[in-house]
């Protein structure tokens, strides 16, 4: 009776997924083109970036992000929060390709939310059958899942390559380990580095290759940059406030590996002649998030900040191993946003917001809004 009983269960499980496969190739069936994006660093960006510039071309597009929060932006250009039970799962992504054929899209730009090398591969040639993908940049980031070094995060990236499409990145030192796996799998690689023209509205690199994918499906560089001009950022993305001291805040919460932080620090102080500022580093620290811990240690170790204030997992662990690396640098443990001590600022500091979102993050940023003004 048991082995009845297992056999009804395996037997309603499989078929289940077959259903599942059959209604995702419908579907996907609907929607000409669909790109994927993935990278390090710049996916959510690059997602609405090249959303931003098809629908300026007269495309009919369907957009998802999972930055800093899970939004889509609907044939329309409504923007709405995926609201999701329990941890994330890349089943979403199924849910959003039928999504965007309910909704007639032309063309489906998606941000991989998968992290794991099998599930990349999974979600890129089983679920969203992309015909263009996008690889932003390889970063050290999610060292305990993709890889402890550059080139095995890279050849995690490669998992979402197309087959016989056309695959863009703007990482030059890795393009011809991206060329390599292009060539296996019938794909064209394309590199993009930006020219020096780019408008400021975001990396230029990220803009270079939002304005070439907008270019292979025949959007102009011109059309596409207008409706860039215009797009609408990630919530929690990369911002500057000036606070009622005087006192400077980049909010870089969205930025997790400490190469991505560095460049963003260095462009800071060089545009914006912050040298002479006292550097107050804010870490906000995911309890899960072990490896971010200690290259957030490594980090301090290079910007040498006048003071560091630390909250979320691990502070007391981070602390100690701070006072022994940087003995003459103050730090302080904060338990939530309430406690940054934002009025003890004057005119000379500069406060940089880096770990993540989570872990009081959001919290942090939603103060800064309210206590600061944005600074252009």
């Amino acid at each position: 009776m048991l082995d009845i009983i297992l056999f009804l269960l395996f037997g309603s499980y499989f078929a289940y997924l077959a259903a599942e496969a059959l209604s995702a190739a419908r579907y996907r069936c609907i929607i000409p083109h669909v790109i994927y994006i993935n990278g390090t660093r710049g996916k959510t960006s690059v997602t609405r970036l090249i959303d931003a510039g098809l629908r300026q071309g007269g495309w009919r597009t369907y957009a998802k992000t999972t930055g800093t929060l899970p939004m889509v932006i609907d044939t329309v250009g409504r923007e709405k929060l995926i609201h999701r039970r329990g941890r994330a799962n890349i089943k979403e992504q199924l849910r959003i390709v039928r999504a965007a054929a309910q909704e007639n899209a032309q063309i489906l730009i998606i941000e991989c939310m998968a992290i794991d090398p099998q599930l990349q591969y999974i979600s890129q040639h089983r679920m969203v059958k992309a015909d263009i993908g996008v690889i932003t940049n390889v970063r050290p980031d999610h060292l305990d899942v993709m890889g402890h070094t550059l080139d095995e995060i890279g050849q995690s990236l490669c998992n979402t390559i197309p087959k016989g499409g056309i695959c863009f990145t703007a990482d030059e030192k890795f393009f011809p380990a991206f060329s390599a796996r292009c060539k296996n799998v019938g794909t064209e690689p394309r590199l993009i580095l930006p020219d020096g023209t780019e408008p400021e509205i975001d990396f230029a690199e990220n803009i270079a290759l939002a304005i070439a994918v907008c270019r292979q499906l025949g959007v102009e560089s011109q059309t596409a940059l207008e409706g860039m001009r215009h797009y609408c950022r990630d919530p929690y993305a990369l911002s500057f406030y000036r606070l009622r001291s005087g006192a400077v805040f980049i909010g870089g919460l969205s930025i997790n590996d400490p190469v991505s932080i560095q460049i963003v620090y260095n462009q800071f102080v060089e545009r914006m002649n912050f040298g002479q500022r006292r550097l107050i580093l804010l870490i906000t620290n995911r309890s899960d998030r072990g490896y971010r811990t200690l290259q957030h240690q490594e980090l301090a170790v290079v910007l040498k900040p006048a003071a560091i204030w630390i909250m979320g997992g691990s502070s007391c662990a981070m602390a100690r191993a701070f006072f022994k690396k940087m003995p003459d640098c103050p730090v302080t443990i904060l338990k939530n946003a309430v406690e940054v001590p934002l009025r003890t600022l004057d005119s000379n500091d500069m406060i940089f917001a880096v770990g993540n979102i989570g872990e009081g993050g959001k919290a942090i940023m939603e103060r800064i809004e309210k206590e600061g003004v944005p600074y252009v």
